[in-house]
């Protein structure tokens, strides 16, 4: 959750980026999660290739402000789908 204004960014701006990046439409929605708190979920609209690449670029910001979120416990992978991450 205290990644949502980091990735929102000053009035917007990372995320209008993003969108004009991309040719994307995105915004945060709420979600009530199993845990019972609510969680800050991305709604990404455009083509494949844009969703693809506003999502990377979304994963990327929320990784240098909490270093691990998306890559501990990874390892080397290949990916078998079209727009799979390897």
């Amino acid at each position: 959750n205290d990644c949502v204004g980091y990735v929102t960014g000053a009035q917007g701006v990372f995320l209008r980026g993003c969108e004009d990046e991309w040719g994307t439409l995105m915004f945060f929605c709420d979600y009530e999660g199993k845990t019972d708190r609510p969680l800050g979920r991305l709604a990404i609209f455009g083509s494949s290739r844009g969703r693809r690449g506003a999502e990377l670029k979304v994963m990327a910001a929320v990784e240098s402000k909490r270093a691990g979120y998306f890559t501990a416990g990874i390892g080397d992978s290949i990916s078998d789908q079209d727009w799979g991450s390897d």
